[in-house]
């Protein structure tokens, strides 16, 4: 039996949080070709959503857009209980929705740093919370991080911070969920377009492109190989791990 057939035998279901936009449509187009049903979560944009949904029916997978507001504790438990009460269960759930704000830490105006922290750190906490209750035994969690959190630059520390709180709760969770058999880890994408980076200009980007050693910018589907490659039976052994996925730019 091959490693596609295995999950599909078992019927698998994913949620991937932010999964209509540039890197997270990319994940959950991803995670449907290696067989699982995929619930695309989007804040606002029902739009990218539905668009997502249809590519990933088109191809022959199955697919479903739910809309929540992660930062909200009641509106993310109900998203998270109709999926698990519609599907029967949960094995994956990919933490990937963030937002973006950059400059210098004396520019940074308070209501967009407490904007960030209530997407990129109450969002994903309790994103990350609901999951912990709800995964099946042997699941898999998944956060998308940032090389950033590792390695902060000029102009981020304000995102920097928010992206490394996470991850350090990830270390903590996989002691936590280890006796369930459920995996914890962090992909760290470099700069990666399209993406939050998008909105960058040239020379910001030029600069980036300058660290890897493949003089390019991360694509969205380099980050979701690293993804699919956690969320499989393959990485079992993996947990409370931060991978890079930055194409060398911080070594």
């Amino acid at each position: 039996m091959t490693s596609n057939e295995h999950v599909n035998s078992r019927s698998r279901t994913a949620i991937v949080t932010g999964g209509s936009g540039g890197i997270g449509s990319e994940i959950c187009q991803r995670l449907a070709r290696d067989g699982y049903r995929v619930v695309v979560h989007y804040g606002d944009n029902r739009e990218a959503a539905d668009k997502v949904v249809q590519e990933i029916t088109d191809s022959g997978g199955l697919a479903i857009a739910r809309s929540a507001d992660i930062a909200e504790e009641e509106a993310i438990g109900h998203f998270f209980e109709s999926v698990c009460s519609e599907f029967g269960g949960l094995d994956v759930v990919v933490a990937n929705a963030g937002i973006g704000v950059g400059g210098p830490i004396e520019q940074v105006e308070l209501a967009d740093f407490e904007n960030l922290i209530s997407v990129n750190l109450v969002g994903a906490f309790l994103t990350l919370r609901e999951a912990a209750r709800r995964l099946s035994n042997g699941g898999r969690l998944i956060f998308v991080s940032s090389q950033l959190a590792e390695r902060p630059r000029i102009g981020t520390g304000a995102y920097s911070a928010t992206k490394a709180g996470i991850d350090a709760m990830l270390v903590s969770m996989s002691h936590e969920l280890g006796t369930r058999e459920i995996t914890v880890n962090s992909v760290r994408p470099g700069a990666t377009e399209p993406g939050v980076f998008a909105g960058s200009d040239e020379e910001r980007k030029e600069f980036f492109r300058n660290l890897s050693p493949f003089r390019r910018l991360g694509h969205p589907n380099d980050i979701a190989a690293v993804v699919s490659f956690l969320a499989s039976d393959d990485a079992a052994w993996m947990t409370g791990q931060h991978i890079r996925a930055d194409g060398g730019a911080s070594n």
